[in-house]
């Protein structure tokens, strides 16, 4: 149906336990679509860190001296996509949180509590965190598992740079290492910006509780009582 020809609803004309039925409906629609955003961008996170480190590998194997820069670049540019899908995962994570809260406020009781489980077990919502390493779970196993692909990356662009030292002349390899320590930097720099300075997840947060009616703590950090609906 064309949206101008849809009737619309009078909700005036609705009893309050019909409007509680298809604000219900609703927002269990809006969940399922958040958490299938978040498992496409989960399964494109792993997916991208265990492809782009096969890659690696098989460049750095290959004799050829320019493989090394390839390696050394791409992996940067691999790190900041990979915390680009972390991004649509949190941005998943805490809209899903505030409609599993007031599904919550509409049924009167702690029926889902997805959410919680979430930030006590990955890491908290709209908190400081460095793409997956949480400041407040550093022994976290996701925050675990973000140093230890930083590690192996750290790894193979030492590897790389040793590979590319055998290929150019001293000159050329201060140079390209400059261009990649700046490449780094600036990347660094901003995620750094966008995960622990910038606000963006909790305003998002909190935005989310005051379209939704929510009180308490916005951003999952403490609050867990349901707000009356």
């Amino acid at each position: 149906m064309n949206p101008q020809e849809f009737p619309g609803v009078a909700l005036g004309a609705l009893s309050p336990a019909d409007r509680a039925r298809l604000e219900y409906d609703a927002l269990t629609r809006q969940l399922e679509r958040m958490r299938a955003m978040q498992y496409a961008y989960n399964r494109k996170f792993f997916g991208l860190l265990l492809v782009s480190t096969l890659v690696a590998l098989g460049l750095l194997l290959w004799d050829n001296g320019l493989a090394g820069l390839v390696v050394a670049f791409g992996l940067v540019s691999t790190g900041v996509t990979a915390s680009f899908f972390l991004h649509f995962c949190d941005f998943a994570r805490v809209h899903a949180r505030a409609l599993e809260a007031r599904i919550n406020a509409l049924l009167g009781a702690r029926v889902l509590i997805a959410s919680e489980l979430e930030a006590d077990y990955f890491y908290p919502h709209a908190r400081p965190k460095f793409s997956g390493f949480s400041f407040d779970r550093p022994l976290s196993f996701f925050s675990v598992y973000t140093l230890h692909f930083s590690a192996v990356w750290g790894a193979l662009i030492l590897w790389s740079a040793i590979k590319t030292g055998r290929y150019f002349s001293g000159d050329h390899c201060l140079g390209w290492g400059f261009l990649w320590l700046t490449w780094t930097c600036i990347h660094a720099g901003y995620l750094r910006w966008w995960f622990m300075a910038s606000g963006a997840e909790r305003r998002m947060a909190e935005r989310l509780g005051e379209a939704y009616g929510l009180a308490g703590d916005p951003g999952g950090v403490g609050d867990r009582t349901p707000p009356k609906a």
